[in-house]
């Protein structure tokens, strides 16, 4: 399921906030060309950001240069959030067109956009592959798959999703290979929400020791670090 990572906003209408958004660029360009503004997207749970600046103008699109790890970002989601001090909201912009080699990106169809994103706690990363979990319950045994994980907690796919319901006790049992060697840990956690069925999905949080918390921040920039390799190779 594709996570909503914002809302589009109307303040006036699309087209009244459109043109609002063009003459605040339009403004900023004339009295500091290239002025930098933050680009954001997220791949794979992983918020991908840099700096670009405005390059150049016509009526509709507005013409920016970023990195490559950006532009194949914005290429992969056909859009991007722009943020910016001079900004009073982030801004939503659609891509018309990209030049990777260039390094230069066209945007579109401005709004005015609600990232829900930044509220995260912790960064979330998708599992390349889904991950086995034994969760210990205080009367059950109940099998399951993690598909994505932050150091604060994780999301479990579970047939056996009403014993989390009534346990009064949980902890998650799972093993993954790290650094070169297969890193077992046992997290006691406990249940933030529960939705679906006949398969449930489950959201825990986790209660760290020195030892899994260690561990786990491991475990999660090594997966940080395939992202964002296999993202640079998408050009």
């Amino acid at each position: 399921m594709r996570k909503i990572i914002y809302n589009e906003v109307t303040v006036s209408s699309k087209d009244v906030d459109e043109s609002d958004i063009l003459s605040t660029f339009t403004k900023v360009y004339a009295s500091t060309p290239h002025k930098k503004i933050s680009f954001l997207n997220i791949y794979k749970e992983l918020p991908v950001t840099n700096d670009g600046n405005i390059c150049e103008f016509n009526s509709t699109e507005i013409l920016f240069k970023a990195c490559p790890l950006q532009l194949a970002a914005i290429q992969l989601s056909m859009e991007t959030i722009i943020q910016a001090p001079f900004l009073d909201t982030p801004i939503l912009a659609k891509l018309a067109y990209i030049d990777i080699a260039s390094g230069l990106v066209a945007l579109k169809n401005f709004s005015y956009a609600e990232v829900h994103f930044t509220r995260r706690s912790a960064v979330r990363v998708r599992l390349k592959v889904p991950l086995n979990v034994m969760i210990i319950t205080d009367s059950d045994k109940i099998t399951g798959v993690i598909r994505d994980i932050s150091m604060t907690g994780c999301r479990v796919t579970t047939p056996a999703g009403y014993c989390l319901e009534k346990a009064g006790y949980i902890a998650m049992l799972f093993k993954f290979f790290c650094d070169g060697q297969i890193i077992e840990l046992q997290i006691k956690a406990n249940l933030l929400r529960i939705t679906g069925g006949p398969m449930f999905e489950c959201v825990l949080l986790f209660e760290h020791d020195e030892k899994t918390e260690k561990d786990l921040s491991l475990f999660i920039y090594q997966r940080q670090v395939e992202i964002l390799k296999e993202l640079k190779n998408c050009n």
